[in-house]
């Protein structure tokens, strides 16, 4: 599969429907694979931290989740097919599964009230699917050893952990070996959506891109958010003047 060089990362040239497909191949061959959604944000990151562009580069499936992203690999004349939203993969592989018959479903991540009702959530939600186990974000490292066996001993197919970027890139990266999980995938603040705990953008900004405007400013973000953000998008358009002409 051909990536789009975006700055630092390469970001693979999948539709939704092939991100999906990707997945379900992961747990048909069995583990582990590593699964990474990088927005702006975090490609400005993986630009100024080495050890994070070399994860995200040797991830097995690399989608491009959010605008700027897409609108990236245009204006640097390397462009992906459409936007593949994290949170958009993350319930699309749980109705990919449900719809064919189900499968094994671990949640790592956010409070633990949290996380245990959006195990719930997706259980009625997808009833084929096997929610095997959850457990909150807030361990110690010294406790990363038993969190680890606890995913072990579920054996689930996906693993979605939410710990926030980029410490959750990093622990998969870290533990995705002793895993053995077909999927992997880190997913932010979406084990949040699923409890009802946060809401998601309204579907129209959504549709015209502008979730990551909602984000910033619903969460109250900016201060952290729009220096990444507008550094980003001066290193892109540093990049493409840089390009040679055709």
């Amino acid at each position: 599969m051909k990536r789009a060089q975006i700055l630092s990362i390469g970001v693979d040239k999948v539709t939704m429907a092939e991100a999906v497909d990707r997945c379900l191949g992961f747990i048909d061959a069995g583990g582990p694979h590593l699964v990474v959604t990088p927005n702006a944000e975090i490609a400005d990151r993986a630009g100024r931290d080495p050890e994070l562009a070399a994860i995200i580069n040797g991830a097995d499936l690399v989608v491009p989740d959010g605008a700027g992203i897409v609108l990236a690999s245009r204006l640097l004349g390397d462009p992906v097919p459409e936007k593949v939203g994290g949170a958009d993969l993350a319930s699309n592989l749980l109705k990919a599964l449900n719809d064919r018959g189900g499968g094994r479903v671990f949640l790592l991540g956010t409070r633990p009230e949290v996380v245990a009702e959006a195990a719930r959530r997706v259980q009625e939600a997808y009833p084929r699917i096997q929610v095997v186990g959850w457990r909150d974000g807030f361990f110690r490292p010294e406790e990363e050893g038993e969190v680890v066996a606890q995913i072990r001993a579920a054996r689930p197919d996906v693993l979605f952990v939410a710990l926030g970027s980029p410490k959750q890139e990093r622990w998969l990266h870290r533990h995705l070996l002793e895993l053995g999980v077909p999927v992997g995938m880190g997913v932010g603040g979406t084990i949040d959506v699923w409890a009802g705990a946060v809401p998601r953008a309204p579907q129209w900004m959504i549709r015209a891109n502008l979730e990551w405007l909602y984000r910033i400013v619903r969460l109250r973000r900016v201060r952290r958010s729009l220096p990444p953000l507008v550094r980003f998008g001066l290193n892109v358009l540093r990049a493409r003047a840089q390009r040679p002409n055709p």
